[in-house]
């Protein structure tokens, strides 16, 4: 099991996903009409599977590929316009919950979770 995943197991259930979307709600004013019509408790079960599912892709599993394909495109310009300069924003808000709720956080997690992200983010990009 890699230590970012260890990092999730510790976190996924002690509120990431609350303090993930406190940050970064408030990480740039773009941000919060994007989820006007949003199921905060639905959106957060959405957010822990796409994190599981970033995790897969960077294992290089295929349905984390297919995940991540469909993330992409749910979250391009076409549909949920997100676009590819809030995505830097959101890795932010991420580290940024990470390094509150996780007791073993450090620098060089922090940086392997930001490889994870980033080789999603990529492909999600690509979508855009």
């Amino acid at each position: 099991m890699s230590e970012v995943t260890r990092s999730f197991n510790r976190v996924r259930n002690d509120g990431l996903a609350e303090r993930f979307y406190e940050i970064l709600l408030e990480a740039d004013p773009r941000i919060r009409p994007l989820f006007n019509n949003t199921d905060f408790k639905r959106q957060r079960d959405l957010l822990i599977h796409a994190i599981v599912m970033l995790i897969e892709y960077a294992d290089g599993k295929p349905l984390g590929e297919m995940a991540i394909r469909r993330l992409g495109e749910l979250h391009s310009r076409r549909k949920m316009n997100v676009t590819p300069d809030l995505y830097p924003i959101w890795a932010d808000a991420m580290i940024d919950a990470l390094a509150q709720l996780d007791p073993e956080f450090s620098p060089d997690l922090g940086q392997k979770w930001r490889n994870v992200m980033q080789k999603g983010i990529a492909v999600m990009l690509q979508m855009n």
